[in-house]
């Protein structure tokens, strides 16, 4: 979404000398698509990690998913806040905010929500997954 809008956004003018908006949201992208897949390829090296042998615990890998996408739901619905404050603060201080920032908020927000919620359900799916 924040790549979108950049893109797609006059308010993010290229002003000369000032940082390239639209490669700096392509880092962040392209970042966090790899680092999903590492997280996706590494997963048991990954769970062998947080569960060493000896202990009496084990995980399996559809707990660990679902531990995962809870979390990463959680940051989503943080980042999310922080940019909905963001674009309040600014709209008292300033006068005047973009509305990308308040729907990249929302959007971020929902999509936390959304994986908080559905956790468990991605971990039972991914155990389906496997089956096949």
């Amino acid at each position: 979404m924040s790549l979108y809008i950049t893109w797609s956004s006059l308010s993010v003018a290229q002003e000369p000398g000032t940082p390239n908006m639209l490669a700096i949201q392509g880092v962040h992208f392209l970042v966090s698509l790899l680092l999903g897949a590492v997280l996706i390829l590494a997963r048991k090296p990954i769970s062998r990690w947080l569960t060493p042998q000896e202990a009496d615990v084990s995980a399996s890998s559809a707990t660990l998913i679902a531990v995962g996408a809870a979390l990463i739901g959680i940051g989503y619905l943080a980042a999310g806040l922080v940019t909905l404050g963001t674009h309040y603060a600014r709209l008292e201080t300033v006068g005047a905010a973009s509305p990308d920032s308040l729907w990249r908020g929302g959007l971020s927000i929902a999509s936390g929500i959304m994986l908080f919620a559905s956790s468990v359900g991605i971990g039972r799916l991914w155990l389906r997954l496997r089956a096949l």
